[in-house]
């Protein structure tokens, strides 16, 4: 999703995701700089191991200070140390 977000991906991929503050109707909803995307409905389970799905949901469960890092490294780093934190219960 990272390199969704940041354009460094295939068309494909970027193709079945969509950011949510370009599909909203009205501004004062939510902020366009939340970087969120949409996650979409589906009718199964196994719909939701699709990338579609899967993808937007690991990436809006992530803080915000972790998805606004543009370089690739520094996000793997940040991104490590919160799954550290989360699974060691270190604060």
């Amino acid at each position: 999703m990272h390199y969704v977000h940041t354009g460094r991906c295939p068309a494909y991929l970027k193709n079945t995701v969509q950011l949510a503050a370009a599909r909203q109707s009205r501004s004062d909803l939510r902020s366009s700089t939340t970087l969120a995307y949409l996650i979409p409905q589906l009718k199964t389970k196994f719909g939701e191991r699709g990338f579609s799905h899967a993808g937007p949901s690991a990436w809006n469960a992530l803080p915000t200070h972790i998805r606004d890092v543009p370089s690739p490294n520094s996000f793997r780093k940040l991104l490590k140390t919160h799954f550290f934190s989360l699974a060691f219960n270190v604060y």
